[in-house]
């Protein structure tokens, strides 16, 4: 018993050690001062639970690598060769481009698809007519009748000489089985999770920085990406609840930016170069629009942040959001605040009922400090609302990938599509309002009036809220 209780001891004083070694580390950590303290408080009072927290939650780290450095070089090449400008572009743009290396590009059709089967449906048609390369990238594949469907089309067309490549992320895609990839790989298809094939801890390492973006690349002439991941609860079926959506359909030179985009996501996981399929894209419209990858390794400032900042900032006369998921950092919190009582006509259009408990409870806590700023918060009602829209007076609008919580704002693998541009701008603005019209207006009461364990619960998964 004796050597037991020593051995005991031997045992917790070295895990105390190891707490205090993780502490100096999170001391060093580009955290929140409030999250550093949390960090230091777990690490050296509960070592025993915080140690592999912070090796999953704190301690991993995304740098910026040679893909990246590879991408901006090819950029470059693709700006000289449009003869593309930032020159008169907005503040916003140009801070874009320095923060992404990705410029404002012009002569660019786009195309809103409102809904999971006018998607699928115009996507796969695209896909099976693809010649030469096809890209797909999604956080969440089912081994459903969609993705099934896709598993289908990209075997086919790997088999008759197309070169295909296909990303999914490990915990988005977390039930997909084994034998859907293998299926694709004996097709010819090349395939790999967003942490490629690491050793297992570096991918658990690596699971709180997800990439969650959504794009396919045709033939390098055309693109779709926004908020649809590839699941049947995205189709509208009869008695299955209403999901409502948005995705774009893109041809033109912001085309080669998406395949850039894939190209760097390609490299990350896999170390291998593609960049030679993005091919430069004649003009097919006439919309102006800009990339806007963002992730952790953007540095302390995200570049869709940063974006969310600068056009509640510059908002003259309205600034509209939709997204499902509203548990915001501070700083966009307080930039919605000080527009709406600059007098702009701030609306968020969210969710009637979320499909995660946590981030439905902890948004509820955002209702009276936003309402009490002048902040208009709608609850859409006909189903679930999952598309992520902002507008920006007549000029400035965006689709694509991001939520309006910390997890987009700082952690995950996005894409947005910002477009500076009136006719966008006024079709999105149109498909907002008709999406506000089937909403209802959220007051104080839906806070103050809730039952006491309901707001106790909310103000407990607020305090998660960096990692929702």
């Amino acid at each position: 018993m004796e050597a037991l209780s020593q051995l005991s001891s031997i045992l917790l004083s070295a895990l105390h050690l190891a707490g205090a070694v993780f502490a100096l580390h999170a001391l060093n950590r580009p955290h929140s001062p409030q999250g550093t303290i949390a960090w230091l408080l777990g690490l050296l009072l509960l070592p025993i639970i915080a140690i592999p927290l912070y090796l999953i939650l704190g301690a991993a780290r995304i740098h910026r690598h040679t893909t990246s450095r590879h991408s901006r070089e090819s950029i470059q090449a693709f700006l000289k060769s449009q003869g593309a400008s930032t020159s008169g572009n907005s503040e916003l743009a140009r801070a874009l481009t320095r923060s992404t290396g990705f410029p404002p590009c012009t002569g660019n059709e786009i195309d809103i698809l409102r809904d999971g089967n006018d998607t699928y449906r115009n996507m796969l048609t695209a896909i099976r007519e693809a010649r030469r390369s096809i890209l797909v990238e999604f956080f969440i594949i089912r081994n459903d009748l969609v993705g099934t469907a896709l598993r289908q089309v990209l075997e086919e067309r790997a088999r008759a000489g197309v070169q295909v490549y296909v990303i999914y992320d490990e915990v988005g895609s977390h039930k997909l089985p084994a034998g859907y990839l293998r299926h694709l790989r004996r097709s010819g298809v090349h395939v790999s999770s967003v942490n490629g094939r690491r050793f297992w801890l570096s991918s658990i390492l690596r699971l709180n920085y997800r990439n969650h973006r959504k794009l396919v690349v045709i033939d390098g002439e055309s693109a779709y990406l926004g908020s649809l991941n590839i699941g049947m609860e995205y189709t509208q079926r009869p008695l299955a609840p209403y999901w409502r959506d948005t995705f774009l359909r893109l041809r033109g030179p912001i085309v080669s930016q998406c395949a850039l985009s894939f190209a760097d996501d390609w490299k990350r996981a896999t170390g291998q170069n593609i960049n030679h399929l993005s091919t430069t894209c004649p003009r097919a419209g006439a919309h102006t629009c800009q990339l806007v990858p963002s992730g952790p390794e953007d540095g302390p400032m995200n570049a869709w942040q940063l974006t969310l900042l600068e056009m509640a900032a510059s908002a003259r006369e309205r600034f509209w959001l939709a997204s499902p998921y509203f548990v915001p950092t501070e700083a966009v919190q307080a930039a919605l605040c000080a527009a709406a009582l600059r007098g702009v006509d701030v609306r968020l259009l969210l969710p009637q009922h979320s499909d995660n408990l946590a981030a439905g409870l902890a948004m509820r806590t955002f209702i009276p400090p936003m309402l009490a700023a002048g902040v208009q918060l709608l609850a859409y009602t006909p189903g679930f609302l999952h598309e992520k829209v902002c507008v920006a007076d007549s000029g400035k609008c965006c689709i694509g990938t991001a939520n309006l919580d910390a997890r987009s704002l700082r952690l995950n693998f996005e894409l947005t599509l910002l477009m500076e541009d009136t006719a966008a701008t006024a079709a999105v603005a149109t498909m907002l309002e008709q999406d506000m019209a089937q909403a209802v207006q959220l007051t104080p009461a839906h806070w103050y009036k809730a039952p006491y364990p309901i707001r106790l619960l909310s103000n407990c998964f607020r305090l998660l809220a960096p990692a929702l």
